[in-house]
């Protein structure tokens, strides 16, 4: 397992354990810390979207994402075989949610590593 596996899968839960953090019939949603243009009415939009479909995900452009929502309880090894920290992570994730209705959320940069700051810094002016 790569460093980057096993940091994503410290973070977003590798069996989706926290994504069933609410209970049963509630809504969640995991957020990155890492952006600087993220806005409260990101989240607002994203939680519209969510009201209408099955999950809701905000892409980063490096092939990533910045927030995933599930309306309901998440499939069992919703994040198996993600390759974090890389390109595929969205397009990995986004095939394990096959079948269920996913809306797109803003997309927004993250903040990877030190190209990613003067950008971040420009956001957050």
């Amino acid at each position: 397992m790569s460093p980057g596996c096993r940091r994503g899968a410290a973070i977003w839960g590798a069996d989706g354990r926290l994504l069933q953090g609410a209970g049963p019939g509630r809504p969640v949603m995991i957020v990155g810390a890492d952006i600087p243009g993220l806005r409260r009415r990101h989240i607002a939009a994203a939680f519209r979207k969510l009201g209408a479909v099955d999950a809701v995900i905000g892409s980063a452009p490096d092939g990533g994402y910045w927030l995933i929502g599930l309306r309901h309880v998440p499939p069992s090894g919703l994040f198996a075989g993600v390759r974090w920290s890389t390109a595929d992570a969205r397009a990995d994730t986004l095939a394990t949610l096959r079948g269920l209705r996913v809306a797109e959320a803003a997309t927004l940069a993250d903040v990877d590593e030190a190209a990613d700051l003067p950008r971040a810094r420009q956001l957050l002016a």
